[in-house]
């Protein structure tokens, strides 16, 4: 979660992630590119759109994004999400010492593939780790 600015409501965070997806890691519009093609993921695309766009559409400044797409596995090579941290202060650009602390949860649902959740640990073990809850829920049966 992001602090708060009570002294700006117009700027009621004081950080906020700004996310790219890039569903194929070898589609480039032109050879000079640096990173792949992006596509919209959270919120109508970013690409030129005003700040007022980008809090109104893509949720530049808040704390918790949630959405959901469909697409066909054979467009998706190396998918990835880039995540930039945006912080301000009293509204203006702000370099602060800590780090903005977040968790990406991601899943992915291939219902053609019987195996596809062993695949993905099989290839990642060295990456992803099992959420694990922090607190216990007593369940009665």
């Amino acid at each position: 979660k992001s602090q708060t600015d009570p002294h700006h409501p117009s700027n009621y965070t004081q950080a906020g992630l700004e996310i790219t997806f890039r569903p194929h890691d070898k589609n480039f519009k032109n050879p000079k590119q640096m990173h792949a093609n992006s596509k919209p993921f959270f919120g109508s695309s970013m690409l030129g759109a005003t700040e007022v766009g980008l809090r109104r559409d893509s949720w530049k400044w808040e704390n918790c994004f949630r959405s959901s797409k469909r697409m066909q596995g054979q467009s998706l090579q190396n998918p990835c999400f880039d995540i930039h941290y945006n912080s301000r202060l009293e509204g203006q650009n702000y370099a602060p010492n800590q780090n903005l602390p977040y968790a990406l949860v991601v899943t992915v649902r291939a219902k053609s593939m019987v195996d596809f959740y062993d695949q993905i640990v099989r290839k990642y073990t060295a990456i992803l780790e099992p959420l694990r809850p922090m607190v216990e829920v007593p369940i009665q049966i």
